[in-house]
């Protein structure tokens, strides 16, 4: 045999370990495909399942759900129960994945009618945990997802599996907390900490104490709920257990307690563990829990430093979401590139010379190498245009949500102006009364008169006529009267409504406070003609004039007077025949000076669950169309940044509710 030539062997070197590197980027879907040519029909129907989990996995929702329905397809062909079932299950779980809860619902009935049919209690038992566990319970049909739970612990019993009927009991739980339903799920927490003790399930014991914790803290109990979180804390730490969550349950409470020293500590100890097992998107959970704690602790650095971390952290994620993108593309591309490279050039060594078998594997390489920087590079400018067009969808998306924004706080001046109109009206409507009833009286006295008049000089009544006279003297005066207080009320209105928005004059508080009141008041009762409440007013005599904007704090006084007629009129409904619905008003002047104001209820109170949140906009508990959410939002922005006062809120849940407006001093 004829000497070898250096250089051809240095060539081949190469090709094999650019061949090698090549296999082993094969990917796991393209060792599943190739199984499939030589698997019979049943096999398929599982890789094609495999395969559909592996591109759920990547993200490729596309190419999952192909293979899935592709599975289903070749299930149902050859009628194999089993199969149909599994392809069924994975489509119910994919499907609700994806927040597409009809369509999860659809396919995971017919999984478990397939299930039935086979009388597969395994199967049947999975599938009703898929259907109750996540599909009726995040569309909120909290009535068929006990039902399926408990046909779960009907199978579980039966077979006497503890430790299944254990977990059901979680279930119950998560299912009755949703419904606020916190007593009963304590009770079936409790009931899970037994049955877990007793079968020694750590994870269990700890998931129970957890569970406890969590209807507390649905309750408003937050310290028992912080004593639950730290007993699942501390036991799982100390049996070498997952912790899961329980240190976030315990830093959220903690803030929500004004703990922020103990909300700290946990907080940065997850962060810890958290970044230990690079969960990005679990950090970012407590980088935004970090900032509101430093900013409510008034360490406004720290909370500037946090939101930094957290921005920097959420644009990493975007990133490196469309790198992954990206390096899957390249992936697949060099894997199928480099296996037709190999190919053809085995072919070749067979029937060329070593010397043309250098120069092809050569250029096969530079050309391979050409076309991946190409590739790249045009992957890279896809990339980038597909950033672009997100980016103008979002600025197109902010500048929708601010018309909207614009559009609900015009609708929210509109409401006002609704009520004010409705009050102002009834107002009027009382001093026009008198003077269209006076007008008439008038008429038929000067009709009198008249008649009087024509009578002989013999027959006339002089005392009578002069009677009618004076009686039509007095009632012009009580006309003239009247018409002058519609004219004040009018003319106080323009004077509220002309007045811009940040223009301040000298204002009778005493006065204010008192026509709003009613304009409130009868502007409900104009559109509720059942409505009752009584209107108690303390008004310091001694208030000096206050240099206000009257439209600002008009508007404040009138949401606040809403606020407070809509809450008596709701415990009203319920409350019976005893309770007596009121609201007070009251003006005084702080210790520290200024002046200030107080619109009290005795309604239905504010839970304390939202009482953080009624200030934030588009907050409302009222029901879709009858609040926009922005009344007291715009009330606190009047007040805080219009005025440089301060608001304070006071409620007792169920008993009634209390509004301070504090103002400084005038200029």
């Amino acid at each position: 045999m004829s000497k070898k030539n250096p250089v051809f062997i240095c060539a081949v070197i190469i090709l094999l370990a650019t061949a090698n590197l090549s296999f082993a980027r094969v990917s796991a879907i393209d060792s599943l495909k190739q199984l499939l040519t030589k698997a019979n029909d049943s096999t398929r129907v599982v890789i094609y399942n495999q395969i559909g989990d592996k591109y759920y996995s990547g993200d490729n929702f596309e190419s999952a759900l192909s293979n899935y329905l592709s599975a289903l397809n070749i299930a149902e062909n050859i009628q194999n129960k089993q199969c149909v079932f599994l392809s069924l299950s994975n489509l119910t779980n994919f499907s609700e994945g994806l927040g597409k809860h009809q369509q999860a619902l659809d396919y995971g009935l017919r999984a478990l009618k397939v299930a039935e049919l086979q009388r597969n209690n395994d199967n049947i038992y999975s599938i009703l945990d898929a259907l109750g566990g996540l599909v009726y319970f995040n569309m909120g049909n909290y009535d068929k997802a006990i039902e399926c739970t408990q046909r779960m612990l009907n199978i579980a019993t039966a077979a006497g599996d503890k430790l299944k009927i254990c977990y059901i009991q979680s279930s119950f739980g998560d299912i009755y907390r949703a419904q606020n339903k916190n007593q009963e799920s304590i009770d079936v927490y409790t009931k899970q900490l037994q049955q877990a003790r007793e079968i020694n399930n750590v994870n269990y014991i700890y998931g129970a104490l957890n569970g406890i914790g969590m209807a507390y803290e649905s309750m408003g109990k937050l310290n028992k709920a912080v004593d639950y979180y730290l007993q699942a804390f501390n036991g799982a730490v100390k049996a070498h257990s997952e912790t899961y969550n329980f240190e976030q349950h315990i830093a959220a409470t903690c803030f929500r307690l004004k703990n922020y020293h103990k909300a700290l500590y946990y907080a940065n100890d997850f962060l810890a563990a958290c970044k230990k097992r690079s969960d990005n998107n679990a950090i970012l959970q407590v980088y935004s829990l970090l900032k509101n704690i430093y900013a409510a602790d008034g360490n406004y650095k720290e909370a500037y430093n946090v939101t930094e971390l957290y921005n920097k952290l959420r644009t990493s994620i975007n990133s490196d979401a469309i790198q992954n993108r990206i390096n899957l593309l390249e992936t697949k591309y060099n894997t199928e590139k480099q296996t037709k490279a190999i190919e053809y050039l085995q072919k070749k060594a067979v029937l060329q010379a070593r010397l043309r078998n250098l120069l092809i594997g050569a250029s096969v390489l530079l050309m391979t190498i050409a076309f991946l920087v190409a590739n790249r590079f045009r992957l890279k400018k896809r990339s980038e245009t597909v950033l672009a067009s997100k980016n103008a969808e979002l600025v197109h998306t902010i500048d929708r949500l601010k018309a909207a924004q614009t559009q609900l706080i015009q609708s929210e001046k509109m409401a006002s102006l609704g009520e004010l109109t409705a009050g102002i009206a009834h107002e009027i409507q009382n001093p026009l009364n008198f003077v269209n009833n006076f007008s008439e009286v008038n008429k038929e006295m000067l009709e009198e008169l008249k008649a009087e008049s024509k009578k002989p000089k013999a027959e006339r009544d002089e005392q009578l006529e002069i009677e009618l006279i004076n009686d039509l003297i007095e009632n012009e005066q009580k006309i003239n009267h009247h018409g002058k207080r519609a004219d004040a009320i009018v003319k106080g209105m323009l004077q509220h409504s002309r007045s811009q928005s940040g223009h301040k004059e000298l204002t009778d508080l005493n006065v204010l406070a008192d026509e709003f009141m009613r304009l409130s008041y009868h502007g409900i009762r104009a559109r509720d003609k059942s409505f009752n409440a009584e209107m108690i007013t303390n008004f310091n005599p001694y208030l000096p004039k206050v240099n206000v904007s009257q439209q600002d704090i008009g508007r404040v006084m009138l949401n606040l007077y809403n606020n407070a007629f809509y809450a008596v009129n709701q415990k009203a409904k319920t409350a019976g025949a005893d309770y007596k619905p009121e609201v007070t008003v009251t003006t005084f002047t702080p210790p520290s000076g200024g002046w200030g104001v107080t619109v009290k209820d005795n309604g239905i109170g504010i839970p304390d669950a939202i009482k953080e949140k009624i200030m934030q906009p588009f907050f409302t508990t009222k029901p879709t169309g009858e609040g926009t959410g922005l009344g007291l939002s715009l009330t606190y922005d009047m007040v805080v940044k219009g005025h440089g006062g301060n608001i304070q809120v006071e409620s007792i849940e169920g008993e009634g509710s209390q509004f301070t407006i504090k103002l400084p001093a005038n200029d």
